[in-house]
């Protein structure tokens, strides 16, 4: 039978995409039975930090990279597909689009979450354009994104913008134990360690930042970047910067709650990154935990903020950031008026049960 079946596919780790987790604990409280079918969940107690143990959950993971791993993926794809008959099936991102366009869906809704495309990605746009014809449903993460999707890939309808934000359900205890720098007064940049974050300006920029004031940069590293950054920030003396790499989500709320600020800066590198306003992960944490953040300076973060006012803009260099920086500690009216602004953003809009409104009849 097909009631209340939905297979889920990703070719990565599910525990990155936090939206998706509340999508899950959503559809688990719907009391559908839920086959999630992964690359590899790196730490399952960052999985299960934000999703309790559910017979009704069963994941499978390919445990494979490279070509191997596709015909994993693509195999437990096929074989659940045809074991459990679906009534939804949900496909995120691009792999996982492509490798069930070859499975037997026409009587199964087929659900499209993407999370991330390029314009310059020419040949994967190219079959997404045709692979997009047989999917019911598609899903992107903002309005902004959602514009410039349907003018690119000639989507018109049945398709809706969702914006990545936490659940007013999820709830945080603040352990010490878990922040060893709660002493400090720092301000915040996390996720991943990457080239196309503007992090050496961020780290340059402590030079001229006030006196006892740190900056904590954590996450997971990504062609050993973080060792890159780790040289740069010796060789550059800057004694205000805290590296932590590969830190749990137990610690990561920990850094959160103390932190005066944090950093969601983008490089220009891809559509993606030119469209982050309400998209991205970091400002959605930092909303979430009632902070304000430095955003970079491009159309899409400039019309989000006109709106919601959650952020200070900065041009992504050390100096201007030092002097944003300098500002929201000497000026305690405008630090205050951002937290209520962050505040506000996250109970009015922010939220996963006011996003989840908007596709709650594709569950049904």
């Amino acid at each position: 039978m097909k009631q209340n079946k939905i297979i889920i596919s990703i070719w990565s780790d599910p525990s990155m995409y936090l939206n998706l987790m509340f999508l899950l604990n959503y559809l688990l409280k719907k009391k559908f039975k839920i086959i999630l079918i992964c690359e590899k969940i790196d730490n399952f107690k960052d999985f299960y930090f934000f999703i309790k143990k559910n017979s009704n959950l069963e994941i499978v993971q390919t445990n494979l990279t490279g070509k191997f791993g596709y015909i994993k993926f693509f195999y437990l794809k096929y074989f659940y597909n045809k074991k459990i008959n679906p009534k939804i099936f949900i496909s995120i991102n691009f792999i996982s689009m492509f490798f069930s366009f070859f499975l037997n869906l026409k009587k199964t809704r087929w659900i499209y979450y993407n999370f991330d495309f390029d314009l310059n990605a020419k040949f994967n746009n190219s079959i997404e354009k045709l692979l997009i014809k047989k999917i019911n449903y598609i899903l992107i993460p903002s309005q902004s994104r959602l514009d410039v999707y349907k003018k690119n890939f000639n989507r018109k309808n049945k398709i809706y913008s969702i914006n990545n934000c936490f659940s007013k359900e999820f709830k945080i205890k603040y352990l010490k134990k878990h922040n060893k720098f709660y002493k400090k007064k720092y301000f915040i940049r996390l996720g991943s360690f990457s080239n196309s974050h503007a992090l050496k300006e961020i780290a340059l920029s402590t030079k001229y930042w006030k006196k006892n004031t740190f900056l904590i940069m954590a996450g997971k590293s990504y062609h050993g970047y973080f060792e890159k950054l780790k040289k740069f920030v010796k060789s550059e003396n800057l004694k205000k910067v805290i590296l932590l790499k590969d830190v749990n989500y137990y610690m990561w709320f920990s850094l959160l709650k103390r932190a005066i600020a944090g950093f969601a800066l983008y490089d220009p590198i891809n559509t993606s990154h030119n469209y982050m306003g309400g998209t991205s992960q970091k400002l959605n944490n930092y909303i979430y935990s009632n902070i304000p953040s430095f955003i970079s300076k491009n159309n899409d973060f400039l019309t989000f903020n006109k709106k919601y006012k959650t952020s200070i803009v900065v041009n992504n260099n050390a100096n201007d950031i030092a002097v944003k920086v300098n500002k929201i500690l000497n000026d305690k009216k405008l630090y205050y008026f951002l937290k209520k602004k962050n505040r506000e953003a996250f109970t009015k809009e922010f939220n996963f049960e006011k996003q989840i409104k908007k596709i709650e009849k594709l569950f049904s």
